[in-house]
C-alpha cells in the first residue's frame, strides 16, 4: 500500500475539520448541562478524535486509488 503526500494532506485537512466539529459539538452538550468548558478536554477531543478520522481518510483513500 502507497501513500503518498495527496493523501497525507486530505487526511490532515478532514481530521483537522472534523476532530473541531466534534470538539464542539461535545463542548456544546457541556455548556447544556451548565459545566464549565474544559480547555483540556475540548483539546483531546480535537486531537484525538481527528487523528482517528485523519488516519481513516487516508487508508481509505489508499485503498480507493489503489482500486482505479
Amino acid at each position: 500500500m502507497k501513500i503518498n503526500s495527496k493523501n497525507i494532506k486530505k487526511g490532515l485537512i478532514s481530521g483537522g475539520i472534523q476532530g473541531f466539529i466534534f470538539a464542539l459539538g461535545m463542548a456544546a452538550f457541556d455548556y447544556l448541562d451548565k459545566e464549565p468548558f474544559n480547555l483540556n478536554q475540548f483539546l483531546f477531543y480535537f486531537f484525538f478524535f481527528g487523528l482517528i478520522m485523519g488516519l481513516t481518510t487516508v487508508f481509505s483513500n489508499t485503498k480507493k486509488y489503489k482500486k482505479c
